[in-house]
């Protein structure tokens, strides 16, 4: 079987499970990263703003896709699998990035204002303007490494890269 085909196979099964999904979350998400290249520039800043979807198949296993528009590439997506620890709200999850082509890893780590609870100054705060802890916008920090096909002869479907290390962080709408 081809590569393409195994990538095929992969979205398909990705797209297909995520309709059967237990909870869904989404997010926007800002994100800037280096990407290390052979050119002449060796090490090249990246940003973009993605907006994702979080698909729960149990209650610690996900699916994420996201997609958005991306310097210096125009566009960027990525799908993958991942796990929750349901005790400190901390991810782990891996796939691949479609453009510029990667596979990836990423740790998540929850805001901790979110994922603990509030302060006796914030609580009160919240309630002067009528709101509760569930009102906070709740997200989490990100770190990834990816790996990609730019020392390769298929170095365009990655955009020259050979790896991105990225730190991003996720606002999710309740």
């Amino acid at each position: 079987m081809n590569p393409v085909k195994h990538v095929f196979t992969f979205l398909a099964f990705a797209l297909t499970s995520s309709v059967f999904g237990q909870g869904k979350q989404t997010y926007l998400e800002t994100n800037v990263g280096l990407s290390y290249t052979d050119d002449e520039i060796e090490v090249f800043p990246g940003v973009s703003l993605l907006y994702g979807r979080q698909t729960f198949v149990s209650e610690t296993s996900f699916w994420d896709v996201q997609y958005g528009v991306a310097a210096p590439t125009i566009v960027t997506m990525k799908i993958g699998r991942g796990f929750k620890n349901s005790k400190t709200g901390h991810t782990v999850s891996g796939g691949l990035r479609i453009w510029p082509a990667h596979v990836y890893l990423q740790m998540g780590f929850p805001n901790p204002r979110c994922s603990n609870e509030v302060s006796s100054r914030m609580q009160k705060r919240l309630e002067r303007r009528g709101s509760d802890r569930t009102h906070l916008l709740c997200g989490e920090w990100n770190f990834s490494l990816e790996a990609g096909l730019g020392s390769t002869d298929l170095w365009v479907l990655s955009f020259n890269s050979i790896a991105i290390a990225t730190l991003s962080h996720r606002w999710y709408f309740e």
